[in-house]
């Protein structure tokens, strides 16, 4: 009968020729609670579509379908009801809508009751005083944050047969325990180092906790006198057992047996010379981090020793790149190898890692004269004075973002870079404002609300990239810029979809006045010019030392540049998930050249377009 109702509401609001929405209608009812979620996420992506293509009639279908899942999934619907009475949709018919599910339930239990009366009359009065207790309304009295979870306090006593719980497995864990139940006062959320809780109103009659997390936990429900206890067991600390006092010759021995099983050695096959240094070929790969490089002046020479553990596969050796400067290459000793480069002349050391590939060589260093005040050189001055840009370093506190090996988390990767760009913008003139300078997490409604507070000119978001999985790892590689516009290729919809999971909960803010804040004509057109500038200057810096690929500039509906009310973009700075990349990324010296790069970009936006 319910399934009856179901379909019959769909059809009074409108059947609908798009197959996504099709899908919905078929499917919603009869799904689980996870393929619910994947439902109601296409029908945001539709809702967004319709904005972007000016189609009323097909987006206040979407609308009405995305508040009756919405009221089933226990997401906030306000946006959505906001918008269909703007579009002039009356009262009675969203009140129809929200009322799905309550109405749906009723039909159940009704059901229930007239099989249970004509299975027998004999427990009529035991029925009887069920029901009355049944009508007894319970009511969330106080909630309360523990270090392992929250505990409410409830008016009366309930069992655990009167909580009804499901998980809901993806990018994200979710536990989900509903119970009948009043709570008095708004939607609280408490959050942990691991996870988040969720205290709602679901429905009239229905709590809802929901408790969230990057990773699947094993979540505990407690229910005690008139209290109800979610979140996690309480862990014991162990105490340590004593340390073990071994002889010295013992100690020893332990240590070298553990040094040969964790480090295999790492060779140097192979030396050649290059234009400007040499390409040494190693047996495995090497992190940056681990070369360490000196540099000083002797007498007329200026020196710069490259060492790092490794043992040398032939004879010293000495190549010379031209009459001023050679490379020599030796085995210092039985565990370091290094590389002394000698100049005539002043030098910066290069260093770049490619897998198992390292280049070691010179590069100029170049002696910076004072700028002649020109009328050009005070016109650019004019240009920057008074700009304004909002740097969002993404992700951050409890999202990590993407991870890659050696523990690299995207998080500390873009922060790193996204301060390095704000200095090097504030010394060329411009006012900077941070969306976080510390790693904390920030909703994405913040991030575009403060460019939008200080009328920034510019909002610039910096992001890594992953391969969505290990096979296309090691192929997936290159800087990438990208500008809000409908996914046009399936690998913009990707990035999007990597990027747009760490704050799901918040999309439900966005409503159709904040698209279209953004979704102009004008406004996509600059950031279509800005990004243009930015992946140009950013890949002309960087190659004068790193041989990157270029990902292009393309169009995406990343949620983190909705909202925002002047040009925006992404940059995707490189693909953690690849070796290569990755080794790059956490490299301080090409975080310096992506910086420099987009700072320069930003500057030749401005200079084409003021």
């Amino acid at each position: 009968m319910f399934r009856i109702f179901f379909i019959f509401l769909l059809f009074y609001i409108g059947v609908f020729a798009n197959v996504e929405v099709k899908k919905f209608d078929q499917n919603f009812l009869t799904s689980n609670a996870e393929e619910k979620l994947q439902l109601h996420q296409q029908l945001k992506s539709l809702y967004i579509q319709s904005v972007i293509n000016d189609n009323n009639e097909e987006k206040n279908e979407i609308l009405k379908r995305l508040i009756i899942s919405s009221n089933f999934l226990g997401f906030d619907d306000k946006a959505y009801v906001q918008e269909l009475k703007e579009s002039g949709v009356n009262e009675e018919e969203i009140s129809r809508l929200k009322n799905a599910l309550k109405v749906i339930q009723d039909q159940k239990i009704k059901k229930e009751l007239v099989k249970n009366e004509t299975n027998t009359t004999a427990f009529t009065n035991k029925k009887e005083d069920k029901k009355t207790s049944a009508q007894k309304e319970l009511f969330i009295l106080d909630v309360k944050k523990l270090d392992n979870g929250v505990l409410l306090d409830l008016s009366e006593k309930i069992s655990q047969k009167d909580i009804k719980n499901f998980t809901l497995k993806g990018d994200n864990f979710r536990y989900v325990a509903d119970f009948d139940g009043i709570l008095k006062g708004p939607k609280r959320n408490f959050e942990f180092k691991d996870f988040d809780i969720i205290v709602s109103q679901f429905n009239p009659t229905s709590m809802r906790l929901v408790l969230s997390s990057k990773k699947e936990l094993k979540v505990k429900i407690e229910l005690k006198d008139q209290s109800l206890f979610m979140g996690l067991e309480k862990i014991e600390k162990k105490e340590e057992p004593k340390p073990i006092v071994k002889k010295q010759s013992e100690i020893k021995k332990t240590e070298v047996k553990k040094e040969v099983v964790r480090n295999e050695p790492l060779y140097i096959l192979k030396s050649s010379k290059d234009k400007s240094g040499v390409n040494l070929k190693l047996n495995n790969d090497i992190d940056i981090e681990d070369i360490k490089i000196n540099s000083f002046k002797d007498g007329k020479m200026y020196r710069s020793i490259v060492s790092f553990e490794a043992i040398l596969e032939g004879d010293r050796k000495k190549i010379d790149i031209n009459k001023n400067q050679s490379i020599t290459i030796v085995q210092f000793n039985k565990t370091t190898v290094r590389i002394v480069l000698n100049s005539t002349s002043d030098f910066k050391t290069s260093l770049d890692l490619d897998d198992d590939e390292l280049f070691v060589g010179f590069e100029k260093k170049i002696k910076k004269t004072p700028v002649k005040n020109t009328s050009k050189a005070a016109k650019a001055t004019i240009k920057k004075s008074g700009k304004i840009i909002v740097i969002d370093p993404g992700h951050g506190g409890k999202d990590p973002g993407t991870l890659g090996d050696k523990g690299v988390r995207e998080k500390d990767v873009v922060l790193s870079v996204a301060l390095k760009l704000g200095n090097e913008l504030k010394k060329r003139g411009y006012k900077i404002y941070y969306t976080r300078s510390t790693d904390k997490f920030i909703n994405l409604r913040d991030r575009t609300s403060m460019a939008n507070e200080k009328m920034a000119d510019l909002f610039i978001s910096i992001h890594a990239n992953a391969a969505p999985n290990k096979q296309r790892a090691k192929t997936l590689q290159g800087i990438e810029t990208f500008f809000l516009s409908p996914a046009r290729s399936e690998r913009s919809k990707k990035a999007a979809e990597a990027e747009n999971q760490s704050d799901f909960e918040e999309m439900n803010y966005f409503s159709k006045q904040t698209f279209l804040n953004f979704l102009n004509r004008e406004k996509i057109v600059a950031s279509n010019k800005l990004a243009i500038d930015v992946q140009k200057k950013i890949l002309s810096n960087v190659r004068k030392k790193y041989k990157v690929v270029d990902g292009g500039v393309r169009e995406a509906p990343f949620w983190v540049l909705v909202g925002a009310q002047m040009p925006a973009i992404l940059i995707e700075t490189g693909y953690i998930s690849h070796p290569s990349e990755r080794n790059r990324l956490t490299n301080k010296n090409f975080q310096e050249l992506l910086a420099i790069g987009i700072a320069n970009g930003i500057e030749s936006y401005f200079y084409k377009n003021q």
